[in-house]
């Protein structure tokens, strides 16, 4: 069965009347789904990949405002902005990944394929696990693996949000990005990483607030967060 991440947190209120109402409605007054007008497709990649349909929405909600023809300056596409040679990994190209199913199913695979590579020890906490994924999604696999590296070079806790957050904000620092362990360089992006882990955490406890699960007996993968994973890249 699912283990959502719903049951380890407190549910928070909406940041505002006007919030809940875009939560609830999506972007038009007729529109009758819960979240955004790609429930469907958020929920049939949750039955194919076993993550979290409302985590998936949040992260489309914090990555384009649920515009699936959104492109980013640096050439992110779609709802999940999905860098090209991203896409190019998974197969898909060009208009093939502006598409919000392939988009979605992208970036399922691809914070599938995160987890993977650094997967977390057995009593790690989801929250955790998951700031970790986010972050990694967000900032890079190789800048987090170097706060990571850091943080357990410097005696503190290599699985734990709180220091590896720390630590990402001080590969801005010469005197940590230039350690022996760091292997991706400097990194100037950790405010903007760490904002983003809890704009989807934020969003992804309001959603399940009000947003149903998709059946346990439905469920195809058995996850100890939204997304499960192997081999440890540390």
């Amino acid at each position: 069965m699912i283990i959502s991440l719903a049951m380890l947190f407190s549910m928070s209120n909406c940041e505002s009347a006007t919030e809940m109402c875009r939560c609830r409605k999506g972007l038009t007054a007729e529109a009758d789904y819960v979240i955004s007008p790609y429930d469907e497709i958020m929920k049939s990649v949750e039955m194919e990949s076993g993550i979290d349909w409302r985590l998936l929405s949040a992260i489309a909600r914090t990555e384009s405002d649920f515009r699936a023809d959104a492109v980013s300056k640096r050439g992110a596409m779609g709802l999940m902005q999905i860098m090209p040679h991203i896409g190019e990994h998974f197969g898909l190209c060009g208009e093939e990944l502006i598409d919000p199913r392939n988009n979605v199913r992208t970036a399922a695979a691809l914070l599938e394929e995160i987890h993977t590579m650094i997967k977390v020890p057995t009593g790690v906490s989801d929250m955790d696990a998951l700031s970790l994924v986010l972050a990694s999604y967000n900032g890079g696999l190789g800048h987090v693996a170097d706060a990571r590296r850091l943080a357990r070079a410097y005696g503190a806790d290599m699985n734990s949000w709180v220091d590896v957050s720390h630590f990402l904000t001080l590969k801005s620092d010469p005197a940590y990005y230039e350690h022996e362990v760091v292997s991706y360089g400097k990194f100037t992006g950790s405010r903007q990483t760490i904002a983003y882990v809890r704009n989807v955490i934020n969003r992804y406890k309001r959603y399940c607030s009000f947003a149903e699960p998709i059946s346990v007996d439905d469920a195809v993968c058995e996850l100890p967060c939204p997304i499960h994973g192997a081999e440890n890249m540390l």
